[in-house]
């Protein structure tokens, strides 16, 4: 069994493990003492909620971590698990972009993102494409894999269904792919194919669970009631409140 721990920023989906104090511990150091993080970085931890939410996820030290599309959780995330566990940077693979200086530069980042950040992930840390013959990692050899903000992408390339069972494929029985998602309101005529950066709850959660996921918890620790999701250029138009 692979788990969801789903989460929405609006939707947050994890496994809400209880964290032992020294995991708890680790998290906040990895927040806060941090010193791979920037100014601009910490400003945003009261709208992301790092600290809870990696609690949610129940991220500890010691696990195999892959995160697609790395942001603003990498700093966090490449310093908590560097001494006992491994971080994963994954990344679409360049055939999904038409310009041609994207897929170069898309090339060139599996080659030379683990060592761009100097000492953040340590040495057991690795870059990857998902999407590709091969899949990114073992079977059964990941612990968790968190989304940060990305599903509309995946939904907007029409890759979330190739992308979901990549993940079971990789994930640990008993893994957490933990989501963290702009939600849409239920009752709104908007459609992914609006591309506002919005998903419906209902249907993260449908495609994941058709994917084999159970859905073991949600929260709604990002739940941000300031944003009005009316915005002319969709969520990016909230930036300061949605984080």
């Amino acid at each position: 069994m692979r788990l969801i721990p789903l989460m929405l920023s609006g939707l947050l989906l994890a496994t809400a493990l209880p964290a032992v104090a020294q995991d708890q511990q680790a998290i906040e150091k990895a927040v806060t003492e941090n010193p791979y993080r920037t100014d601009d970085q910490k400003a945003r931890d009261q709208y992301r909620h790092p600290i809870e939410t990696l609690e949610f996820f129940g991220i500890t030290p010691g696990m195999t971590v892959a995160e697609p599309l790395p942001g603003w959780y990498t700093e966090i995330l490449g310093d908590l698990v560097r001494d006992e566990g491994t971080y994963i940077a994954l990344n679409l693979p360049p055939h999904l972009y038409d310009n041609a200086d994207r897929r170069a530069r898309t090339h060139a980042w599996r080659d030379g993102y683990i060592a761009s950040k100097g000492e953040l992930f340590g040495d057991k840390a690795f870059a990857r494409f998902m999407l590709t013959k091969d899949n990114f990692a073992a079977d059964n050899s990941v612990d968790a894999i968190l989304a940060f903000r990305s599903l509309h992408g995946w939904v907007y390339s029409d890759v979330l269904d190739k992308a979901l069972a990549e993940f079971y494929t990789v994930l640990k029985p008993g893994g957490v792919l933990g989501v963290v998602q702009h939600r849409e309101d239920e009752d709104s005529p908007n459609t992914p194919a609006d591309r506002r950066g919005y998903l419906k709850q209902s249907f993260v959660i449908e495609a994941i669970e058709a994917a084999g996921f159970v859905l073991e918890a949600q929260s709604e620790i990002n739940a941000n009631p300031k944003d009005t999701k009316d915005y002319e250029i969709g969520v990016w138009g909230c930036r300061r409140f949605c984080g």
